[in-house]
């Protein structure tokens, strides 16, 4: 495979890495901000990453669906518990925003929001927690999306981010989140930390490990 010519996609360091590479799609890893990435040009086309995500039963009617969204769903109600007229956005909800259904139905008022499948978005300064669920790791432009969320979110407001991390670039050849296609992003917490530090926020961890609040 060809030299990478990409800087990192989170903190713009050039310090890349060879990671591992297979017949697909090849890894690197920021030397900077500990991000693992994948250059732009393996990336799927946004018709083929859609026609991927459509492949998913990602409905209500989906019992194992709902159990891991009702995990996110919990972490936003302990965060908003005390707070109330909250106004939450799943960023990248998907066709069916299944986490808004979940969270209007205990009382928290949530929009979705997904570039893919719904286009308008003119909500500015109204939410006080912004949620990426399973997003972060797909994003072409995290810094870009991350300045889009701020113009979103209300002074003080916080983001929740859900997503595997990763403990060594060594576990990549048979790491199953590195094999999905659309995951062109992986985490740290050495990379989370400098994603906090993006938005002029701290980190903190919950009882989940892949679940984690910016605020």
């Amino acid at each position: 495979m060809d030299q990478v010519t990409v800087d990192c996609n989170l903190c713009g360091s050039e310090l890349m890495t060879l990671v591992c590479e297979d017949k697909r799609r090849s890894f690197w890893l920021c030397g900077e901000c500990g991000l693992v990435s994948v250059p732009g040009r393996y990336w799927l086309s946004v018709d083929d990453e859609r026609a991927r995500y459509d492949l998913h039963d990602n409905n209500i009617s989906n019992d194992g669906y709902v159990k891991f969204l009702t995990q996110t769903a919990n972490v936003v109600g302990a965060t908003a518990l005390g707070r109330p007229s909250m106004r939450v956005l799943d960023f990248g909800c998907g066709e069916n925003a299944v986490l808004c259904q979940l969270l209007n139905n205990i009382g928290i008022d949530c929009h979705g929001y997904d570039p893919l499948y719904q286009q308008s978005l003119s909500d500015i300064n109204t939410y006080n927690i912004i949620v990426l669920c399973e997003v972060i790791e797909h994003l072409r432009d995290i810094n870009a999306e991350l300045e889009l969320i701020n113009t979103l979110l209300h002074n003080g407001g916080i983001i929740i981010i859900r997503t595997q991390i990763y403990d060594a670039p060594s576990s990549f050849p048979s790491w199953w989140y590195a094999q999905d296609m659309t995951h062109i992003n992986f985490f740290n917490m050495r990379s989370l930390q400098k994603l906090a530090a993006i938005t002029n926020k701290q980190l903190i961890s919950t009882d989940h490990s892949d679940i984690f609040i910016l605020k």
